[in-house]
């Protein structure tokens, strides 16, 4: 009987472990505007090319719990995430309409204002997506 409640409660921690997230869900995507419409900035996360965002249009992802870097390839700055299992985080591409700087930069939107934001967009074009990944997801 105590073997059975031993190889019961090993099953019961193997699953739990099984359905534990061991990543996050990070959406990136562009507002449709009129202006910059025909660009397609290119994200990398961890120097890795990711995907060349469309006007309007949103792409979801999955990366591994830990450190990394969004950056767009004509913006001097990215931005850094600490992925938790389980969490999702919303990047939006934001272009600076009054500055010299003309390209899209990456900034952290809070979870609920993303959800919010990317309900009326379109998922990002397959073709867009580069064949490489941020972490293991």
């Amino acid at each position: 009987m105590f073997r059975n409640l031993i190889i019961g409660v090993t099953a019961a921690v193997a699953l739990a472990l099984a359905q534990t997230p061991q990543s996050a869900v990070v959406h990136i995507y562009r507002y449709k505007l009129d202006r910059f419409k025909t660009t397609h900035p290119l994200v990398s996360c961890d120097t890795f090319p990711v995907a060349h965002i469309q006007n309007g249009r949103v792409y979801t992802m999955k990366i591994s719990a830990a450190q990394h870097t969004f950056t767009v390839a004509d913006a001097p700055m990215g931005i850094n995430i600490e992925a938790q299992a389980g969490k999702e985080y919303f990047i939006r591409l934001d272009y600076a309409l009054n500055s010299a700087f003309s390209g899209a930069r990456p900034v952290l939107v809070p979870a609920e204002q993303g959800r919010q934001e990317i309900r009326s967009l379109k998922p990002l074009d397959e073709w867009y997506v580069e064949a490489a990944t941020c972490g293991q997801p």
